[in-house]
Parts: C-alpha cells; sequence; structure tokens
C-alpha cells in the first residue's frame, strides 16, 4: 500500500533550527557572526509539520468518540475539562508558516534554500488551512483575519471570524486552498519537507483531500457550495486506491509516536467497551459476526477474549488484564497504524455519501461502501477473505444508507480522533450515550470551550464571538453541526 511519508535523513539536524548559516557581512556594525540573520524557510516548515502529531495522535477527541477508554484516572473521558488553549497553535506551527509566506513574499532571492518561491508560499498555505480547519472544528470560531493574527505584540487581541465566514468567506479557507493549488510549481523544489520529501504531486493531493473533506463538513448549510468544492477536488485529484496521508513517525524518540509516550510509564487507555461491543455484537461466544478489524484495533484480555474498558464511569472497577488494550502496532510503533490524516477508506465513504446525494459523482453509494468498507480493511491488513465476507455480510442499508455510511466510516476512522470526532457531529450517527458520571455538559461536548486567557485578554472580541456563536459551552453546536 502507498503511504505518502518518507524517513527523512536530515530530521534530527533540522529539528530547532530557527536560522540557516548564511553569509554575514562582519564590518556590518551590531552583526553577530555566531547568530546569522536570514532565516531558514525549511526549518520553519519542518518544525511547523512536527506539530501534526499533536491532533493526529491526541488523546481527547478519541474519547469524546469512545473509542478508547481511562482506566484510572477517567476525568477527561466525563467531560472535567471544556476549556482549552488554541494559543500554542498561533504562536507556533501558524507563525511559522506565516514567516515562510513573509519571508519568500518580501525577499524571495534571500530564502532559495527552501526551494522554489513559489512552493514554499503554497505548502505554507496549504498547511495553514489544515491547521485552520482543525481549529475551528474544535472551537468553532477563532481569530482568523491575517491582518489581524500572526503579528506578534503588534495585536495581542484579534477579533474572531465566525465559522461560516472561516470556510466560505473572502480568503477563507476554500479560497485559501485554491490560490495555493494555483501556485505550485510542479517543476520546483521544496526544502525541509519531512511530510512529502518536497513531492509537490503529493501536496496536490493533500490540498484537494482537504478540499473535498471540508467540503462535506459543510454538505448540510450549503449543498450547493459543498458539491462544487467536492466535484472541484474530485476533478483535480484526491487520494486514491491504496493511498494514505500518515505522518512520517520514527522509532527513534525524536520523533516517535506520541502514545508510545504515553505508556512508557503508566497504562492509562484501554480500548471501550462501547467500541468493542460494536465490533464483536456484545457476545463473545459467537464470533461468527464479528468484525475482522477487530483484531487489528485491540489486544486480547487474558482470557483471550476482547473486553472493553467500562467508559465514562467514575471507577471502571476492572484489572488490566481483564480488559483489551490498543495493539502494540498503534501504541509502539505507529510508522504503519497510528498517525493516519487521511485514509483512503474515508474519501471512498465520502464518495459514497455524497453519490447518495446525487451529486455529480462516478459510480452509485452502494459501490462506494463496499469500497470503503475493503479500504478500510486493507489499511488495517484483514485479509481479503475474510473483508470481502464482511462486506457481504454488510451491505449498505436500502432504508437507511446514510446511517450505513456514517457508522462504517466510524469505525474506519477507528483512532483518527479528530476527523471522527467532526464526522461524528456532523452525521450524529452511531449514535453513542454521554457518559454515565459527566462532570459537565449536558450530552458528549461539541465543541471545545475558549481558555479563561482568551476571556480574560482579549474580552470585547470574545464577548463580540460568543453573542454571534452562542454560550461558551461545550454544548453549543458548530456552525455545519446543525441536526
Amino acid at each position: 500500500m502507498k503511504k505518502y511519508f518518507n524517513y527523512f535523513g536530515g530530521l534530527v539536524l533540522a529539528m530547532g533550527l530557527a536560522v540557516s548559516c548564511d553569509t554575514v557581512d562582519f564590518g556590518d556594525e551590531n552583526l553577530n557572526p555566531n547568530q546569522p540573520s536570514t532565516a531558514s524557510t525549511a526549518a520553519l516548515l519542518t518544525n511547523a509539520i512536527r506539530t501534526i502529531p499533536s491532533h493526529v495522535s491526541e488523546v481527547n477527541s478519541n474519547l469524546m468518540v469512545q473509542y478508547i477508554s481511562e482506566i484510572t484516572y477517567t476525568e477527561d473521558s466525563r467531560y472535567e475539562q471544556f476549556e482549552w488553549s488554541y494559543d500554542g497553535w498561533y504562536s507556533g506551527p501558524l507563525k511559522d508558516l506565516q514567516e515562510i509566506i513573509d519571508l519568500n513574499s518580501q525577499a524571495p532571492e534571500k530564502y532559495t534554500a527552501g526551494g522554489t518561491t513559489a512552493n514554499q508560499i503554497a505548502a505554507a498555505r496549504i498547511l495553514q488551512a489544515y491547521y485552520f480547519h482543525y481549529l475551528t472544528d474544535r472551537w468553532g470560531a477563532v481569530p482568523y483575519d491575517r491582518s489581524e493574527i500572526l503579528k506578534g505584540a503588534q495585536n495581542l487581541k484579534p477579533a474572531f471570524a465566525q465559522q461560516e465566514d472561516i470556510y466560505l468567506g473572502d480568503g477563507g479557507l476554500f479560497d485559501e486552498i485554491d490560490a495555493a493549488l494555483a501556485q505550485i510549481d510542479d517543476a520546483g523544489t521544496l526544502n525541509g519537507d519531512i511530510l512529502f520529501d518536497g513531492n509537490m504531486a503529493h501536496w496536490r493531493k493533500f490540498a484537494n483531500t482537504l478540499k473535498m473533506v471540508m467540503a462535506l463538513r459543510i454538505s448540510q448549510r450549503n449543498s450547493g457550495v459543498a458539491q462544487t468544492k467536492f466535484i472541484e477536488a474530485h476533478n483535480a485529484g484526491v487520494i486514491g486506491a491504496g493511498e494514505n496521508i500518515h505522518y512520517p513517525y520514527l522509532t527513534e524518540d525524536n520523533n516517535d509516536n506520541p502514545w508510545q509516550d504515553r505508556f512508557q510509564t503508566r497504562e492509562d487507555y484501554a480500548v471501550s467497551n462501547v467500541f468493542i461491543d460494536m465490533l464483536n455484537g456484545a457476545n463473545n461466544t459467537d464470533t461468527s459476526d464479528d468484525d475482522p478489524r477487530l483484531a487489528r484495533f485491540a489486544e486480547t484480555n487474558q482470557d483471550g477474549d476482547y473486553v472493553g474498558c467500562p467508559y465514562g464511569v467514575a471507577n471502571p472497577n476492572v484489572l488490566q488484564a481483564e480488559i483489551s488494550f490498543i495493539t502494540d502496532d498503534i501504541i509502539y510503533d505507529g510508522t504503519e497504524a497510528g498517525g493516519m490524516m487521511f485514509s483512503y477508506a474515508q474519501i471512498a465513504f465520502g464518495y459514497a455519501e455524497a453519490a447518495h446525494r446525487g451529486w455529480s459523482v462516478p459510480g452509485d453509494a452502494a459501490t462506494w461502501y463496499n469500497i470503503g468498507i475493503q479500504a478500510s480493511m486493507a489499511q488495517w491488513g484483514v485479509d481479503a477473505a475474510a473483508a470481502t465476507a464482511y462486506a457481504n455480510a454488510h451491505p449498505i442499508s436500502p432504508t437507511a444508507p446514510m446511517e450505513s455510511i456514517a457508522y462504517e466510516k466510524y469505525v474506519a476512522l477507528y483512532m483518527q480522533g479528530a476527523e471522527a470526532w467532526a464526522e461524528w457531529r456532523r452525521l450524529d450517527h452511531p449514535q453513542l450515550a454521554p457518559a454515565a458520571d459527566a462532570l459537565s455538559g449536558s450530552g458528549i461536548p461539541v465543541r471545545n470551550g475558549y481558555s479563561a486567557l482568551t476571556r480574560e485578554l482579549n474580552a470585547d472580541n470574545y464577548n463580540a464571538a460568543i453573542q454571534a456563536q452562542g454560550t461558551d459551552n461545550q454544548d453549543t453546536r458548530l456552525w455545519w453541526d446543525v441536526n
């Protein structure tokens, strides 16, 4: 199966560098020969890419969709914390990417070590769109206007943009992706790229795949624009059969899977009873209808059974030997099973939904639904015979096709917490019960709240944002979440 990543040999050297060794005129007054004055845009790109694990392998969203449970300290699965800070995204990767754009726009001749000017700017814009998409799908309204944000001390109180404008407004995410795609120089170079090793054809597919996912996200709010953008992405080329976009984890500590770090000294997370019961029908004595992916998702317990950890309760009251953990290849490696950004299975189910909606895509919903199942099985290493048997036993429902698509997409997105949480909120299926011992809210959270610092230090803009969006709590639905 194709993977869009490589083990980048210069990774260690690139980490943490903010400057390169360009020549300095030592005769100039106030110049330090030991502190070069020209930034390394390649290092900035590497640093920005290295933030991707912060959400493709994070914990909280996987808890929200109940793929996993906490064994000892269960507060997060019971929604104790609903306030989260987005500040690190603005001071970190978004700022790095804006620096690439600004430097290459102001003095492109100085930054050719980072690659072709157009490609540096295009990659930075695509990755910024990817991050902003993630941020708005967590919080809703966030600071977005480039005249307001990423200015450092020049503007510590940026205005918020509402989610509809972030998606659809002038200079919104769709506009940014389209502009970046138009800039790409296929014959040019890009350095510092640990995601695609400078392959601009892969950056094109990444951008179009993101655009397709975004189109579906707004489909219940603006079906016309959603269809247009979906078809544009399809025509331009998204990931296809056997292609997945996967963060390039290494086995070395400098860029390893965050799940490995979480399990080095503790064992706090197991597969939830909710998810395991879905996949094995809550019946360990009859395995005839088990989802064959279960063996790839979870370990058996001491008795050789798949038993999930109780979800969302104050005291699970289980011994670790009695329950099923996440598989070792997800936890301790991740170069194959963890860190998925976009999978072909996810895109195939997107096509199934588009066909069901009557959009002008090739094939019908049932065909794409089956392709999605087969792609997910292949992604997780299930043999073809077992995959076909499962697909034949679980055809798309003729009376509730979207429920079938939503369920299989949910399973296929296992451990892709951010995407799974967004799609579960949008499609409202499968039906999940809130944590039994919830500490806040009136159900499963549908957004994150803003941090106390945001409320205190940017009060006027914060108040304007929530007046437009709704109460700042975990129960206020995002703009695209209409059900």
